[in-house]
């Protein structure tokens, strides 16, 4: 009887220790909770933001190679991306350059159409980054998107809400740098186009962000006005008519010409101007990125600025153009 006994403990304790065991194995088998897609996309934006907080991306001055292997970015002329999935989220990086620099930074989060989470996780990355940055330095709202700027380390960064997404910037705040000075003294006819560059770099003049009341507090000339656009021309000594036209969508601006023609093109004073026009440019950005040459004109552009320069046969533009992220 005492080996029976001892035989029903033993068979009892081989029991018990295999049941904690097999619990134990259960335990171990749950797996750990993945990662949200806001979660995954505060990280990125963290990582970005220390990135330029501990000078490692440092706009107009860091080299995109050092960014191009641990980012896994494609690059392409002035333009280097990649795109990965955040669960619902797809999250499209893009680096614009210029000449191999990087100029500005765009985290592009677009969410999935049947994804309700888009408005609580814009706030919460508002507040993650709020608390990197402290309070945003204003907040502009277009109708169909409301952007967020903070003033950081010498660059602003931008957070805009869209309709099915949200866009982290970080670009170089121009209005932090010293105006550059032009060595000579501008004729007069070119002193408008030189104000027009100067308020492009300077961010006081911006695509799709400025308005009429703003562009006719930049320039004080007779503008002929619409509610899609803002004309003046100006004829200096019957030798130059400088037509200038600002066009809005949505109340915003949506192009600038300044076109430049001159009566007498025997005397080549208009490229001697255009000359004078580029440097100005090239003093702000440096050389420009791409020149292209066709017949009866000459295009210059600085990589992601908007700003475009074209020469012709008897005068020359500026315009800005939108680029494309």
């Amino acid at each position: 009887m005492l080996f029976l006994k001892n035989s029903y403990l033993f068979f009892f304790f081989v029991a018990l220790i295999s049941s904690c065991s097999g619990d134990t194995k259960k335990v171990e088998s749950i797996p750990e909770n993945l990662p949200t897609a806001i979660d995954q996309a505060l990280e990125e934006i963290e990582e970005l933001l220390l990135s330029v907080n501990k000078n490692l991306l440092v706009m107009d001055s860091t080299d995109i190679q050092s960014f191009v292997t641990s980012h896994g970015l494609e690059c392409q002329a002035n333009t280097c991306r990649s795109e990965v999935a955040l669960g619902g989220v797809v999250l499209k990086k893009v680096f614009k350059c210029n000449n191999g620099i990087i100029g500005a930074v765009h985290y592009d989060f677009y969410y999935d159409s049947l994804n309700p989470s888009l408005e609580k996780d814009a706030q919460t990355a508002i507040s993650t980054i709020g608390a990197k940055l402290g309070d945003h330095n204003s907040i502009y709202n277009s109708g169909t998107m409301k952007t967020y700027s903070w003033l950081s380390h010498k660059n602003t960064i931008d957070f805009e809400i869209f309709n099915n997404g949200f866009t982290l910037t970080v670009r170089k705040n121009r209005k932090t740098e010293q105006r550059a000075k032009t060595a000579l003294v501008l004729p007069k006819h070119l002193q408008l186009v030189e104000k027009l560059i100067h308020h492009v770099y300077e961010d006081s003049l911006k695509l799709d962000h400025s308005t009429i009341d703003a562009v006719q507090n930049l320039f004080t000339v007779d503008f002929k006005g619409k509610s899609s656009a803002l004309a003046f021309s100006e004829v200096y000594g019957d030798k130059v008519l400088l037509s200038g036209r600002f066009l809005f969508e949505s109340e915003r601006l949506s192009n600038v010409y300044f076109d430049y023609l001159y009566s007498d093109t025997t005397s080549k004073e208009f490229l001697i101007n255009t000359k004078t026009v580029k440097s100005i440019i090239t003093s702000l950005y440096k050389e420009p990125s791409s020149v292209a040459t066709v017949p009866l004109s000459t295009s210059y552009r600085w990589g992601n600025n908007p700003i475009v320069l074209e020469m012709y046969g008897d005068g020359f533009s500026v315009f800005l153009e939108k680029s494309s992220l």
